[in-house]
C-alpha cells in the first residue's frame, strides 16, 4: 500500500497515539506503570480478586508506596471488570491513590492525575486531573507534563492551547520524554502552537528515534519514503523502517514488506516480502495483512493460494483497509473462490467508498447502470462516480459523463471500462 495511504488510515492511529480523552489517557497509564518498578500487588496472570494482604496492610497503615501499588492494583484489574465491579474498583484506586499523592508521592501524583482523566462516568473529572498532574509536573514528573501536553492540545479542561501544550512538552522532554519529543517533532512540521520548521520537526523525531521511540522512527521513515517535505531518499527510508521493525512496530513491518515486493530502496525479495508482512499481519495490522492477500493471491515469494488469499483480505477489510475491501466486492462480484453475491460486492464496495478509495466510489457507482444493484438509486451512482472522478479516476469521469449526456436513462449495459471492476485491492 502506498505511504500516503497508509498516512490517512493511521491519522488517529498514529500521529495521536498516547492522547485525547480516556482511552488513551488508559493507554498512556499503562505504558506508564509498565515502566516502573512493581510490587507483586497482583500475580503474574492478573487473577487477584484483591491486593495481597501483606501490601494491603502496609497500604493501610499509611505507606506511600504500598498505597500507590494498591492504588495500581484496582487501576489495573478495573479494565477486566463488569460495569458495577469496574466502578467501585475505579473508585479504589482513585481512593489509594489520593492518600499516596497527599503525601507528596509524585508517581502517585501523575498517575491520580491520569486516573482522573481517564475514569468513566461521574468519576471522571479533567480539571482536577490536572491539578494533580501539575503537582506531579512541578515535583519532576516528566509524563505529567507530557499529558498535561496532550490535554492542553486536545481542549481537555479548557479551550485547546497548542501553544501550552508546546511549552508542556518542552518540559517533558528536557527530561528525556521520548513521547514529549515526538510531539515536538508533529507540532513543529504541522505548525501546531509554533511555526512550521521540518528541520527542527526532524531533530526532534532523530533524538525519540535516538532513544528507542518506534513511532519517530517510522514518522522518519515515512518523510524519507514520501520525499515531500525532505529529499526523498529510500535507504534512509528503509534504514529507519528496519530499526522500528525490528523493535516490533507493524507499520513499519508492514511497509518493509511492500518496499521489498515492489524493489524500492532494497533488492526486491518476496520471500523477505513475506516475511514482514507476515510479522505485521500476525499483530493485526490491516496493511500487512493486505500485503500477505496480494503475495497469495500472486504466488509471490509462497505458493500461490487463493484461499489463504481471501482469509487474508478478509482480516484487512475487517481492520477497515479499503484496498481490501474494494478487492473483496471484486470478489464477491466475480465469483472466484465464492458464490456470486452482489448484494456482498455493494456491502463491501461501499465500506471501500467511504473511506475515500477511488476504484471501490467508482465500481459502486458503476453497479447502477449495469443492474447489480437493486437499492443503489441513480442520484447515488451519480455521486460515487462524481467522487471517483474528482480524485482522478478517468474510468468514472467518463461513465459520469455517459450517464449526464443520458439524462434519465437507466439501462444502457456495462462500460468497456468494466474490466477495471477486476482490479483495485490487489495492488502491492
Amino acid at each position: 500500500m502506498r505511504i500516503r495511504d497508509r498516512e490517512r488510515l493511521r491519522s488517529e492511529g498514529l500521529r495521536r497515539i498516547g492522547m485525547i480523552g480516556r482511552s488513551a489517557a488508559i493507554g498512556l497509564l499503562v505504558i506508564f506503570v509498565a515502566g516502573c518498578n512493581q510490587i507483586d500487588a497482583m500475580p503474574a496472570d492478573g487473577s487477584a480478586e484483591e491486593p495481597a494482604a501483606e501490601l494491603l496492610g502496609r497500604a493501610e497503615s499509611g505507606d506511600a508506596d504500598a498505597q500507590l501499588e494498591v492504588g495500581r492494583f484496582y487501576n489495573s484489574s478495573a479494565q477486566q471488570a463488569e460495569d458495577g465491579e469496574r466502578a467501585r474498583r475505579q473508585a479504589e484506586a482513585l481512593r489509594w491513590l489520593t492518600l499516596a499523592a497527599e503525601q507528596d508521592n509524585a508517581t502517585a501524583q501523575t498517575e491520580l492525575g491520569l486516573t482522573f482523566v481517564m475514569a468513566e462516568g461521574d468519576a471522571r473529572n479533567v480539571s482536577e486531573g490536572r491539578r494533580w498532574l501539575a503537582r506531579a509536573g512541578q515535583a519532576g514528573q516528566a509524563p505529567a507534563y507530557f499529558m498535561l501536553g496532550e490535554l492542553s492540545m486536545n481542549g481537555e479542561g479548557g479551550a485547546p492551547d497548542p501553544v501550552l501544550a508546546v511549552a508542556y512538552w518542552h518540559r517533558a522532554a528536557e527530561k528525556g520524554h521520548s513521547g514529549a519529543l515526538h510531539r515536538l517533532g508533529e507540532a513543529h512540521e504541522q505548525g501546531l502552537g509554533v511555526d512550521p520548521d521540518i528541520e527542527v520537526a526532524m531533530g526532534f523525531y532523530r533524538r525519540a528515534a535516538g532513544q528507542g521511540y518506534s513511532i519517530s522512527q517510522y514518522r522518519l521513515a515515512v518523510l524519507f519514503d514520501e520525499g515531500v517535505l525532505v529529499p526523498r531518499d529510500a535507504i534512509e527510508a528503509v534504514k529507519y523502517y528496519r530499526v522500528a521493525g525490528d523493535a516490533g512496530f507493524a507499520p513499519a513491518q508492514a511497509q518493509l514488506g511492500y518496499l521489498y515486493a515492489r524493489g524500492d530502496g532494497v533488492i526486491q525479495r518476496y520471500d523477505e516480502a513475506l516475511r514482514w508482512s507476515r510479522m505485521a499481519a500476525e499483530q493485526g495490522d490491516a496493511d500487512g495483512c493486505n500485503n500477505l492477500a496480494v503475495l497469495y493471491l500472486k504466488g509471490l515469494g509462497v505458493e500461490q493460494s487463493f484461499e489463504e488469499a481471501l482469509r487474508w483480505y478478509r482480516l484487512a477489510a475487517q481492520r477497515r483497509h479499503p484496498g481490501a475491501q474494494n478487492m473483496l466486492g471484486t470478489i464477491y462480484l466475480s465469483g472466484q473462490g465464492v458464490d456470486v453475491d452482489p448484494n456482498e460486492a455493494e456491502h463491501w464496495w461501499r465500506m471501500a467508498a467511504e473511506q475515500g478509495h477511488a476504484a471501490a466510489q467508482y465500481n459502486l457507482g458503476g453497479m447502477h447502470s449495469r443492474k447489480l444493484s437493486t437499492t443503489l438509486t441513480r442520484e447515488e451512482a451519480l455521486e460515487w462516480l462524481g467522487r471517483a472522478a474528482e480524485q482522478g479516476h478517468r474510468s468514472a469521469a467518463r461513465e459520469l459523463a455517459a450517464l449526464h449526456a443520458t439524462a434519465e436513462a437507466e439501462g444502457g449495459g456495462g462500460s468497456p471500462e468494466s474490466a477495471e471492476m477486476k482490479r483495485g485491492g490487489a495492488t502491492l
